[in-house]
């Protein structure tokens, strides 16, 4: 198996996972409330804040094979956690030691791709490549997820729990065989490198694109956010049932409408993919508002699956045209900086959301925020015509 296969199964392996979703109603039954799990996400989010520059710094001027093996050792510590789950504080922990972990992954996974690439002359292969790993991993957490939510069910969370951490060990030993090639240190210091970073981050080129990243993301995690507690509620309510009883449905659920369209969506090439890109800031809300005025199960899953396919197109075309628009010698550490300040306003919102939701309830919570991003998304929608870097290369 030569590296790209073998970096491509990595990629693949660190999205699996048996607990999916359903994890926030494991949450729920261990006696989390809505505005402890936002809280505790939101404090997951301030340490990707803390943590993104100095991991990110780690992968530019040490390697980012070692950055990522870093990471990949840290994360099934947070996993484990997860079955000694009895309070908030140790779900913060399990959040924080995660959140520490895929810092040390986020921005030197894909550099240390790219690079290699380049250094093999097929640099131009890149966005191929790329969505043959995107693909590979969608089918890989399809399979994990449906499996995960009928193992909760029948056999507890605890085995999904287990199973999770064991994968993810298994990646640890991967990475170990993958080579790194074509990383080069930067010769500047530690301080201008990072505001190196920083100025190339508040080009206007960057600017733009982020604050659109902005926009569509947190569309996106707010119909994510508690949706498996709001659609087995729903789904309880027309079966006959307890909300444990819709987990493997949940499973199953979770991949139709998260994996399946997400994989359509990166797969979707020239015009259709460019306008779900375009209409993303505006479909991912609008399928909210939907879901909430009417709260039917099937049209639920009908909505998450539109919601997802905007997300998908979005989020490739944005990767491609990021990687494209940055300098190599400050790619890991542009990349953490770029996720340092998405971290940063997302903690912010799953505070807000997570005690809105204990306050207003969970339906009004998700109507009222959705109105709010779908106004958002149209005031994007409106500038990508008048601002070109907007608009894709």
């Amino acid at each position: 198996m030569n590296w790209v296969k073998r970096f491509t199964l990595l990629f693949a392996l660190t999205y699996a996972g048996f607990l999916g979703n359903i994890a926030v109603i494991y949450y729920l039954s261990r006696g989390l409330s809505y505005g402890e799990i936002g809280l505790a996400t939101a404090v997951g989010g301030l340490g990707f804040f803390l943590f993104e520059v100095p991991t990110g710094v780690v992968g530019d001027r040490v390697s980012r094979k070692t950055s990522v093996l870093i990471g990949l050792s840290i994360i099934p510590l947070s996993t484990v956690l997860l079955l000694f789950l009895r309070n908030f504080w140790v779900l913060l922990a399990s959040e924080l030691l995660g959140t520490l972990g895929a810092s040390f992954v986020s921005g030197s996974l894909q550099a240390w791709f790219f690079d290699n690439l380049r250094a093999g002359g097929m640099e131009d292969r890149f966005k191929e490549l790329w969505r043959s790993a995107q693909k590979t991993s969608l089918i890989v957490s399809s399979t994990t997820t449906v499996l995960g939510g009928f193992i909760a069910q029948f056999l507890g969370f605890g085995v999904a729990i287990v199973l999770t951490a064991i994968v993810q060990v298994l990646t640890i030993f991967l990475a170990f065989t993958i080579p790194e090639m074509g990383f080069s240190r930067p010769e500047t210091s530690y301080t201008f490198h990072i505001l190196g970073a920083w100025r190339e981050l508040k080009k206007p080129e960057i600017a733009w694109l982020i604050a659109y990243l902005l926009s569509v993301t947190l569309a996106l995690n707010q119909f994510r956010k508690f949706f498996e507690p709001y659609l087995g509620n729903v789904l309880a309510l027309y079966l006959g049932t307890t909300l444990t009883g819709t987990l493997g449905i949940l499973g199953l659920v979770e991949v139709l409408i998260r994996v399946v369209p997400k994989y359509l969506g990166v797969a979707l090439r020239g015009r259709v993919g460019r306008a779900l890109h375009e209409m993303a800031s505006i479909g991912i809300p609008l399928a909210t508002v939907l879901s909430v005025l009417f709260p039917n199960p099937l049209l639920i899953v009908a909505l998450g699956v539109v919601a997802t396919l905007f997300a998908s197109a979005f989020t490739f075309n944005f990767s491609v045209e990021f990687q494209r628009r940055i300098s190599s010698e400050k790619r890991a550490t542009v990349i953490s900086l770029r996720n340092m300040v998405m971290a940063l306003v997302t903690s912010v919102f799953y505070t807000i959301y997570g005690f809105a939701t204990d306050f207003l309830g969970l339906s009004e919570a998700r109507l009222l925020f959705a109105l709010f991003f779908l106004t958002i998304g149209a005031f994007f929608r409106f500038l990508q015509g008048k601002i070109e870097h907007l608009q894709l290369g």
